[in-house]
């Protein structure tokens, strides 16, 4: 069987054991209520995705790097630009932040239980 690559797995969200199960049990961003549930287990390979109390705190170091790409943007812009209204400039990055931020917890966790789970080819 060929081997998946890493980045396309960890940006389709997929079980990073056997790259084919889902991480997330439900597919839709935007249902903010269960938008980080995920199965205690891979229901294709069975690997344990809470692999210890707390594992998931660690994905704040991963998404956090994602975070300053999205907010970098504004900072470059309220930096250069001399006329720019700080008020719209505020309000459109609390919007970015809003949109983006299902897919950058998201994010975060599946690159931090990839640093963790290594790929098991079957």
């Amino acid at each position: 069987m060929k081997k998946k690559s890493i980045i396309k797995s960890i940006l389709q969200l997929k079980c990073p054991h056997c790259r084919t199960g889902d991480l997330f049990t439900n597919p839709g961003l935007f249902k903010y209520s269960k938008m980080l549930d995920m199965p205690e287990h891979c229901a294709h390979c069975g690997q344990k995705y809470e692999i210890e109390p707390g594992f998931w705190i660690g994905a704040l170091w991963t998404s956090y790097p994602i975070i300053v790409l999205i907010i970098t943007p504004f900072i470059i812009a309220a930096v250069t630009m001399v006329n720019i209204n700080v008020w719209f400039l505020a309000a459109a990055l609390v919007l970015t932040m809003l949109i983006f931020f299902p897919l950058t917890l998201r994010l975060g966790r599946a690159i931090w239980i990839y640093i963790f789970v290594r790929y098991k080819n079957d």
